[in-house]
């Protein structure tokens, strides 16, 4: 029985008590019995996926879910909204008669529609792109495993310095854009970095980042409101602002400036609000969307380097640490083989890591927790996959992506890399 202070305990055998709300471990939404409910409908999508994914694999995603048409529809309403108050401000700087100061007045409220719903294309990387000229058998391995996939190759392989990897389109011309985060790829035995492709590539296959840029001002209009207001916590802004206010002594402006604030907490809520809802009919598609590309994984690199990879992305941020105390004793070229070491040092914390990744993810999380997503997996039939590279094409790589491997080594020492 794990008893650890201020986590709800359960049994890692038996996993009684598992899955139940931690307000230790979930994260906040607003209100524990929202967060509560988030949790628990959480695990019922799961669950729910899971019965649908494990009777047919190999089924393509429905084209549209009722949650993307509903999410559609919003944002053609919003992007609307946003051709209106174009026009409105048109009318006000050609057509309309009024004074210049009343005009002004009047555009400040469209001016803040536009700046909320604003299409955004995202910007193409300038820095780290990864030509085929400059690593000609990373691109090779790219295209195999796309084609295995079923989707075109990337228009653009670049890579960066998190713990992560993605998949995005970018641009007015919407570009595919694979990212590779270059600390996570050395922690990865070399078999679960070709499911790291796979899965990332998967989602292009699944038409995943088509289906987010179609319902990207429904999904994000909440949060520009939000951040527009100030962000987090607008009540204990309010009440600061009105104990400075206070302070002053002069009544009518304490008086406007609670009004003021008062109005904008309010609008704060009403949007945090607002993008809840929408995030509760967003993120089950983005949850299944995510089990579907582990199925891609699963079959194109097979199911041993698909648990090879989440096994490691559960220790990532503990293998980093281990590595920063290690970087002043080694150099970029030992970063793999440190961290193998770490990565085998760190397995006997896997059991407890896997459990604990389900008390932190609910409704609203991007990803569903890597324990739901390794059982997943574990409960299909064990498959070897359909790309397999030697070892003599992985130090091709290797050597390809050597510069990557010190500018990931200078990150650790503080230092920045200019190659």
């Amino acid at each position: 029985m794990l008893m650890d202070a201020g986590v709800l305990p359960w049994c890692p055998d038996c996993r009684w008590n598992l899955d139940v709300y931690d307000p230790a471990l979930a994260p906040w939404r607003g209100t524990r019995m929202i967060g509560r409910w988030g949790f628990r409908r959480g695990l019922e999508v799961d669950r729910a996926t899971h019965e649908q994914l494990l009777a047919d694999p190999a089924a393509r995603p429905a084209a549209t879910s009722s949650g993307e048409a509903w999410l559609s529809a919003v944002s053609v309403v919003l992007a609307l909204l946003g051709l209106a108050a174009v026009g409105y401000l048109v009318w006000l700087a050609v057509a309309s008669d009024l004074p210049p100061g009343v005009r002004l007045a009047l555009a400040i409220p469209a001016a803040l529609v536009l700046l909320l719903v604003k299409p955004s294309f995202g910007r193409m990387p300038t820095y780290g792109v990864i030509t085929e000229r400059e690593a000609p058998h990373l691109h090779r391995l790219v295209r195999e495993v796309a084609d295995a996939a079923g989707t075109p190759v990337p228009d653009v392989i670049c890579a960066d310095l998190s713990l992560n990897a993605g998949v995005a389109r970018l641009g007015w011309r919407q570009r595919s854009v694979l990212v590779i985060g270059i600390p996570l790829w050395v922690m990865l035995p070399r078999p679960a970095r070709a499911s790291l492709l796979a899965h990332e590539l998967g989602h292009l296959a699944n038409g995943d980042p088509l289906r987010v840029r179609r319902t990207l001002l429904a999904r994000t209009f909440g949060a520009r409101a939000v951040a527009a207001t100030g962000g987090r916590n607008p009540w204990r802004r309010a009440v600061g602002a009105a104990d400075s206010l206070a302070e002053e002594g002069r009544g009518t402006v304490v008086l406007l400036g609670m009004i003021v604030h008062g109005v904008l907490a309010l609008a704060n809520v009403a949007a945090a609000t607002a993008q809840l809802l929408v995030d509760s009919v967003a993120m089950p598609d983005s949850r299944r969307a995510e089990y579907r590309a582990d199925l891609v994984a699963r079959r194109v690199a097979g199911s041993a380097p698909f648990l090879q990879s989440s096994e490691t992305v559960l220790l990532a941020g503990r293998i980093w640490q281990d590595l920063w105390h290690l970087a002043p004793r080694i150099d970029g070229g030992q970063l793999e083989a440190m961290a193998a070491e770490a990565r085998q040092r760190l397995t006997v914390h896997l059991p407890l890591a896997r459990q604990l990744s389900r008390r932190s993810t609910d409704l609203w999380s991007t990803h569903p927790s890597d324990d739901q997503r390794m059982r997943l997996i574990e409960a299909l039939p064990s498959v070897d996959g359909e790309c397999g590279v030697d070892d003599s094409r992985w130090a091709n790589i290797d050597a390809e992506l050597a510069p990557w491997r010190r500018a990931a080594h200078n990150a650790l020492l503080g230092t920045r890399d200019r190659f």
